[in-house]
């Protein structure tokens, strides 16, 4: 089971960020998507300093 504990870090991780990412209103990209899933845990600080979308109230 402990060879999979750093898989399972990875997923959770990616989860949370996708999380973060909606709760913020971010537009998903690619681009986006690839930094998540090849920083992994370390991408959350990531999404919380990127700007949210602006909404266009009129």
């Amino acid at each position: 089971m402990t060879t999979y504990l750093p898989a399972l870090i990875w997923l959770l991780s990616a989860f949370v960020c996708l999380y973060i990412a909606k709760r913020r209103h971010l537009k998903q990209t690619a681009l986006r998507s690839m930094a998540v899933a090849m920083a992994g845990p370390f991408a959350i600080p990531f999404v919380l300093s990127a700007k949210p979308q602006q909404f266009n109230q009129a």
